[in-house]
């Protein structure tokens, strides 16, 4: 088993895994004739130590996770991560924006290829979660570390959320009919939505969220005003 297919914690105590006599585990470096250049070396060396502080976090949380455990499970060295990233807190916030974008371009692929806002926002909710679901690391990082992070890195989540809100809000209001759906209402989907996730992720559900789709998919719907379900019943049935 990877260190990616690990779901939720399940090493041993810090202090049991620091004792002197326990050699640091081998740093997989890059051969220098690999024919890569340098840009592609600190690419690759990127996408390991932001995979290896999703592993970390999972472990540990983010405020007992070390750099010590970051490039233990990046399996680069500490001058390598200290060549890309400052710090934790620089480390969190790219590997945030790097989710984010990551799932946006699956969600917003998935509801390229469909007409009617109903039909948009369950292929949407669909590819959201099948991503998720592929790395419950990151989906852990993204809906429950981001929590617990420092300011600047839970005010990337809080713009996430609005920014999920964007793409609800005009599939909402696209067949409410003359009157638009109050502003409030898609940013309370959006953090209901990610408040039910994380709740799913935190209990070692992470893999089993595509089956919740039907389910997520009718909270949204039933979360909409009295006046637009209507019309959005009349659009399920192709009225």
């Amino acid at each position: 088993m990877t260190e990616r297919e690990i779901e939720l914690p399940v090493r041993p105590p810090r202090g049991s895994r620091r004792r002197p006599d326990v050699p640091p585990p081998r740093i997989e470096r890059i051969p220098p004739r690999s024919g890569l250049s340098r840009a592609e070396v600190m690419a690759i060396q990127r996408r390991r130590i932001l995979d290896g502080l999703a592993a970390a976090l999972a472990y540990h949380g983010y405020e007992d996770t070390k750099i010590t455990d970051i490039v233990e499970l990046s399996r680069v060295s500490r001058p390598t991560f200290y060549e890309i990233f400052e710090n934790k807190d620089q480390c969190f916030a790219a590997a945030y924006e790097d989710g984010v974008e990551r799932l946006s371009v699956a969600v917003e692929a998935a509801v390229a290829e469909e007409h009617g806002w109903e039909a948009r926002l369950s292929a949407g909710l669909g590819a959201a979660l099948d991503f998720l679901a592929d790395d419950p690391l990151l989906a852990h990082l993204l809906l429950v570390e981001a929590l617990a992070a420092s300011r600047p890195a839970r005010l990337e989540h809080e713009r996430s959320l609005e920014r999920l809100a964007m793409v609800l809000r005009p599939m909402i209001n696209a067949e409410v009919g003359g009157d638009a759906v109050p502003e409030e209402i898609p940013r309370l989907l959006a953090g209901g939505l990610a408040s039910l996730l994380s709740g799913r992720i935190l209990a070692g559900e992470a893999k089993d969220l595509p089956r919740s789709r039907d389910l997520l998919l009718g909270y949204l719907l039933a979360s909409l005003p009295a006046s637009s379900r209507p019309l959005a019943a009349c659009g399920a049935a192709g009225g």
